[in-house]
């Protein structure tokens, strides 16, 4: 079998109907009225749930190149993700501050 097969299915498997489940269960909360967009707090929560899954799926990728053997790739997507999240955190954050 390919490296597809093993590596790149499972993945896209895995993160493509991971990722119909996850916003399937945000709809249904957001129809439902439990999780409300006008309220900063569960504003803040939305955020922090789609980004935590881009996270995880996107260190899963990086761990995924790096066992096939593309190093080099897997850094510089590593650190641009690594200063993504530090960029979305301190926007977070002023964001936060600024709505007190």
């Amino acid at each position: 079998m390919s490296y597809f097969s093993h590596s790149w299915l499972p993945f896209i498997y895995l993160y493509g109907l991971g990722g119909l489940l996850f916003i399937s269960g945000i709809i249904i909360t957001l129809k439902s009225g439990s999780f409300n967009l006008k309220n900063h707090v569960h504003k803040q929560w939305l955020w922090v749930l789609v980004f935590g899954f881009i996270w995880y799926m996107m260190m899963h990728g990086v761990l995924t190149l790096v066992a096939l053997g593309y190093n080099k790739f897997a850094v510089l997507i590593m650190f641009l993700v690594i200063g993504l999240s530090i960029s979305a955190y301190f926007q977070f954050r002023r964001k936060t501050l600024n709505n007190r």
